[in-house]
């Protein structure tokens, strides 16, 4: 019986193939998994491919990475994702990259000079202040995402620019106890400006991805806004959906894509 992969998406089709494979009675969770040449033996396909297949399942945190050993199987595929707050940070040491920032702004702004929108989704009080980040976050040192995040100066009144350079998650909850509930998002393709193309060292007018979001902690209160572009290459996005009559709502995940060269269909 033949394995190899004969129509297009030939990724998407190795990626499906290789979830049911770890679903399967073959793996358990901790056993080792096969490496990019077993695959690229088996399915007929690139290494790259290969590559893009594994740096994905291990950014959905089905497998796990380790260095100089071998992939291994971290858990079983669930039958319907359960949406999170994906940390670049955490996203991108699971897929077995090193993550860092470039604070290219830090600013605190009283709420009169923060423009509209910003102020009436964060809910800003008169006299209230906030803390206007601009970072530029890599993963093995190649720029993969350009954020612009406008955080309440309340709920963080100490904040200082060094400290922005890593996971703000892990700032918000480790130092500053806020319990975090979740986030609303909007996903929009767009076409990279001069600047930030520049920024993201790919061509100018090539389309990327823009993530508005803000962020709540407990009773709905908004804790951040922001403006996040992941270059076209850095993003990899998965919806299930359920046929209405089973009473089940739409579930989206946003994943960050620990290989940059990961095509899109």
């Amino acid at each position: 019986m033949a394995t190899g992969l004969v129509t297009d998406p030939i990724y998407q089709q190795l990626n499906k193939i290789l979830r049911e494979l770890i679903a399967s009675d073959k793996y358990k969770v901790g056993d080792k998994f096969m490496t990019e040449r077993m695959i690229c033996e088996l399915y007929n396909v690139s290494r790259v491919t290969a590559n893009k297949a594994l740096s994905s399942l291990v950014a959905e945190g089905l497998l796990q990475f380790k260095k100089g050993v071998g992939t291994f199987v971290r858990s079983k595929p669930k039958e319907e994702p359960t949406p999170s707050i994906a940390s670049f940070t955490l996203n991108t040491k699971a897929a077995g990259m090193v993550p860092s920032s470039k604070v290219l702004a830090f600013n605190r702004l009283p709420a009169s000079e923060v423009e509209a929108e910003v102020a009436e989704v964060l809910e800003l009080g008169t006299g209230e202040e906030v803390f206007l980040l601009k970072r530029l976050r890599f993963a093995d040192n190649i720029p993969m995402v350009l954020e612009r995040r406008f955080v309440r100066a309340r709920f963080c009144p100490d904040l200082q620019k060094e400290q922005v350079e890593g996971s703000l998650y892990e700032l918000f909850i480790q130092k500053y106890k806020l319990n975090i509930t979740g986030s609303e998002e909007t996903i929009q393709a767009v076409s990279l400006g001069e600047e930030e193309s520049r920024l993201l060292e790919v061509e100018q007018g090539k389309a990327a991805f823009l993530i508005t979001a803000v962020g709540y902690v407990e009773n709905s209160v908004p804790l951040w806004f922001e403006r996040t572009l992941y270059r076209p290459d850095g993003l990899a996005f998965r919806c299930q959906v359920r046929p209405y009559r089973h009473e089940k709502r739409l579930q989206e995940r946003i994943l960050l894509s620990p290989e940059n060269r990961i095509q899109r269909a």
